[in-house]
């Protein structure tokens, strides 16, 4: 008996197992398997958050092409207000006037790119000295424009339009649109190029105009000159003005002034050429040109040693007819009296 009923209870232990310890695993399995999905989805949410953010952080550098096409295409109308020259004027040209307020309005349209090169060359100088004050407002306003056109495309952009008729050149002028980046932003760029409204300086007035042997660049910067005193003045247009007595005459009178205080001129140019009766703008611009000549002789020289020296170096360049070549083509490559550069800056944050 006893002996049966071990075997009978261990028959019967043997046939209870399973359903005794069938329900646990069973509930066991139900908890890990419930465990592991939530394990999985978590994961999976993880990985997707991951993939997410690193989604949103990555940088499309498309934007800046995209921004850049926009600026050469859309057009705008820019309205502002140059009375604040009788106030910044320093020349004296102002001391007295009395013109209305609606006198000095202005209003401008344009493709966005174009009006960013116009507010460049407003801002020209020499070493962040002006030649003119005029062109505050109209700086301000295009940066508030440009804003405004882009505002919603992308929230991090900066544009920046430079006039430098030349490498390094200390006669140059720069307006900006936007705010600047952070420094450690992961930044794209596009640059490109719009008219300046000055002539350019064409090649073979520049080509064969380097002096070897005293390193000159004086016949070189002649050309440059002309083209940029061409462009601030035109004689046609500049002479109309100074015929007339109204604002516009002031006008000029004051840019011709403040070049010349800026250059150093010690020459009456207004009473001897800008006289309403007598003008003479040629002969007036001759006169700042060979100013603004000297200083471009110098810009030019520095930067040329600077620049080629170790090529010409490593090349072994010692003939002057090799050494006048590479003169020759690097000016023809830096000089640009004609063109704006527009670089674009687009970054995420």
């Amino acid at each position: 008996m006893i002996g049966s009923g071990t075997a009978d209870s261990a028959k019967a232990t043997a046939t209870r197992e399973p359903s005794i310890r069938g329900p646990d695993r069973r509930g066991i399995s139900t908890v890990v398997d419930v465990s592991l999905c939530l394990l999985l989805i978590t994961a999976s949410i993880a990985v997707i958050t991951v993939f997410l953010a690193a989604d949103l952080d990555r940088h499309d550098p498309t934007i800046a092409d995209e921004t850049a096409q926009t600026l050469a295409t859309s057009t705008t109308t820019v309205e502002y207000s140059i009375q604040s020259v009788e106030r910044r004027d320093d020349t004296g040209v102002f001391d007295d006037a009395t013109y209305d307020a609606d006198r000095y309005d202005r209003v401008h349209h344009g493709p966005l790119a174009q009006l960013l090169g116009a507010a460049a060359i407003s801002d020209a100088g020499i070493d962040g000295d002006p030649f003119s004050e005029v062109g505050v407002e109209f700086r301000e306003a295009v940066d508030a424009n440009v804003r405004s056109e882009l505002i919603g495309a992308h929230d991090h952009i900066h544009v920046i339009a430079r006039w430098e008729p030349y490498e390094s050149a200390s006669i140059r002028g720069e307006t900006a649109a936007g705010d600047r980046p952070p420094a450690d932003a992961d930044v794209s760029t596009v640059t490109f190029t719009v008219a300046s409204g000055f002539p350019e300086t064409p090649d073979d007035e520049l080509e064969g105009t380097y002096d070897v042997e005293n390193g000159s660049f004086d016949r070189a910067a002649d050309p440059i000159a002309e083209a940029i005193l061409d462009g601030q003045f035109p004689t046609e247009s500049t002479t109309m003005a100074l015929q007339g007595d109204g604002l516009d005459r002031s006008l000029i009178l004051y840019e011709y002034r403040r070049w010349s205080d800026v250059l150093g001129v010690d020459a009456e140019v207004e009473r001897e050429y800008l006289n309403r009766t007598a003008v003479d703008v040629d002969g007036a611009n001759e006169i700042l040109s060979e100013n603004v000549s000297d200083v471009i002789a110098a810009d030019l020289e520095e930067t040329f040693d600077e620049t080629t020296d170790a090529e010409l170096e490593s090349e072994d360049t010692t003939g002057e007819a090799a050494i006048s070549a590479t003169a020759d083509e690097w000016l023809t490559s830096t000089v640009a009296t004609d063109e704006v550069t527009i670089t674009v800056r687009v970054w995420d944050e």
